[in-house]
């Protein structure tokens, strides 16, 4: 009876594991298709969405940073692969190259995953609001970092590379994270059952 009860336990837990699987990769392809079609695009990268970090922190907030994190990279890296080609195409040098593909990319990415953090104990409407908000400061802080160091050169008369960084990347990335937090608190009754998958 005992074997009966842990085959049949391990086998709800690999059902779980499918299933949530097969969500997380519909998350990270609903985003890819949200930020492939932005309502305003930058001239240099980045633009103004329907909420493509939504699907990553919507993940990381239902299961936590044991799924958030690997989701989160992977669609970094699915980023970086749609706008490598474009990106070489602004004469950057090896290093810069590689330096904006890590920040602008990889790390700017990836720290959405950070909302899995705010409810990792109770799931409530200001943690969900506290970590939209959290992981999308920290995905503009990381386009800051990357427009001081390697596009400052690039700052428009009246401007230091350092307040050019904050304007043009605060530019679409505050309507970003707006447009996030309004559908998050729409979504946010609906987390429980997301949960349930």
């Amino acid at each position: 009876m005992e074997s009966t009860n842990k085959a049949s336990s391990s086998q709800k837990n690999g059902n779980t594991k499918i299933k949530r699987l097969v969500l997380c990769a519909i998350m990270i392809a609903l985003a890819t298709v949200l930020s492939i079609f932005p309502t305003i695009k930058a001239p240099l990268g980045g633009s103004i969405t329907l909420g493509s970090m939504v699907p990553i922190m919507l993940v990381s907030f239902v299961y936590g940073p044991k799924w958030g994190i690997p989701v989160a990279v992977g669609y970094s890296v699915i980023q970086l692969l749609l706008d490598i080609a474009a990106v070489a195409t602004w004469g950057l040098t090896p290093a810069v190259f590689v330096g904006c593909l890590i920040i602008d990319y990889i790390l700017a990415f990836s720290v959405l995953s950070v909302c899995g953090f705010f409810t990792m104990g109770k799931t409530t409407l200001p943690r969900v609001i506290l970590g939209t908000l959290t992981a999308g400061l920290l995905r503009y802080l990381f386009h800051i970092i990357s427009g001081y160091l390697f596009f400052g050169a690039w700052a428009e008369e009246g401007f230091t590379p350092l307040t050019w960084a904050f304007a043009y990347n605060g530019a679409y990335m505050i309507p970003d994270i707006a447009i996030c937090i309004v559908i998050m608190c729409a979504l946010y009754k609906l987390l429980p059952k997301f949960k349930e998958m």
